[in-house]
């Protein structure tokens, strides 16, 4: 359905067909809706700002397209392929070192996989790659601890110095292809690294933690870890929707949204529309077809969706080889609530 919400002051879609129909026309339904950073952190996030603006997620025809295609390329499943066996090794290596009985997957695990499986495209190995996981680091423990004011500042300024860390030339897979793509413009080559910290570190670490709190929560442990991630993303996504803005008066689900109008197109309740998946409340690591609406659609199709997959897989796999009796030591975890788009726990405590 679509209807207005008092408390977002934006248009709320959330049925799977209208929620297609948006995705699919970025003519009436424009991308160009940038979050905005409040006033007290404009001047200390004024690079980063700039930077964002110029991402993907924020582009309508016809700058996207040529500014997608290099980043879909050097992110492609035959780009990506090779890293199948590295990143299968590397998350076998922090299975190896997780402390027992008990860990917290996100903290101990997810996070320190998906930081480096992104530094090891965008940064050389060494110091750079050390400071990069460093203040990667520093982010997901700002997120953990939001409303804790040192966290925070300690967050904007791991923010800043990460801006500022890539914009400096290196020879690493994704600077490489997108300065062979864009030559010298000086903000897209560091906007995009940027874009695949933020988008890359962050979602796919929230993919492996959710589908593994699903998966413990239903009693479903273990499970085989290709059809869990896919379910995973359909039913416990990391990501709950995006915005776009209506560039003309339009009806959607019998609805008037007037030209102006912002939308929270809510891909994570398409994804349990019953007219689209059968008992959509069910995990189904069986589900086939299962055409969710997690990685986007259309244009803006994650071009990460590969590699979010693959090592989230690997992720899964692991652990499931490690741990095939592993519990949640933590039945309720407490999960974040400051974005009302992220969705993952903040921590989540198992036991081996």
């Amino acid at each position: 359905m679509t209807a207005w919400s008092d408390r977002l002051q934006r248009f709320v879609v959330t049925r799977y067909d209208d929620v297609v129909a948006v995705l699919q026309d970025p003519v009436a339904f424009s991308s160009a809706v940038v979050p905005q950073v409040p006033p007290a952190d404009r001047d200390r996030l004024s690079d980063f700002t700039r930077l964002s603006a110029r991402w993907l997620f924020f582009l309508d025809p016809p700058e996207h397209a040529p500014r997608r295609a290099p980043v879909a390329r050097a992110l492609s499943p035959r780009s990506v392929g090779h890293l199948a066996s590295p990143v299968a090794e590397l998350a076998a290596g922090l299975v190896a070192t997780l402390p027992r009985p008990g860990f917290d997957v996100l903290a101990d695990f997810a996070h320190p996989l998906a930081a480096r499986v992104i530094a090891g495209l965008l940064c050389q190995p060494g110091p750079a790659t050390q400071e990069f996981l460093a203040h990667a680091r520093t982010l997901e423990r700002a997120d953990a601890a939001a409303r804790d004011r040192a966290a925070r500042g300690a967050g904007l300024d791991a923010i800043a110095a990460v801006t500022a860390a890539l914009r400096t030339p290196v020879d690493a897979p994704i600077p490489t292809a997108l300065r062979a793509a864009w030559g010298a413009d000086d903000d897209l080559v560091p906007a995009h690294s940027l874009m695949l910290l933020f988008a890359g570190v962050e979602t796919t670490q929230n993919l492996i933690v959710n589908t593994v709190h699903a998966l413990l929560s239903r009693d479903l442990w273990p499970a085989p870890a290709a059809g869990a991630v896919e379910e995973g993303a359909r039913l416990a996504p990391p990501v709950l929707g995006v915005l776009r803005r209506a560039t003309r008066d339009v009806v959607l689900g019998g609805v008037s949204v007037p030209a102006g109008a912002e939308l929270v197109v809510m891909t994570a309740e398409a994804n349990r529309d019953p007219a689209r998946f059968p008992d959509p409340d069910r995990f189904d690591v069986a589900r086939r077809p299962n055409p969710h609406l997690s990685f986007g659609l259309g244009r803006h199709y994650c071009p990460g969706a590969e590699l979010s997959r693959l090592t989230a897989r690997a992720a899964l796999a692991a652990l499931l080889d490690a741990f095939p009796r592993l519990t949640l030591a933590e039945p309720d975890p407490p999960w974040r609530d400051h974005d009302p788009i992220v969705h993952a726990p903040t921590r989540l405590l198992v036991t081996a």
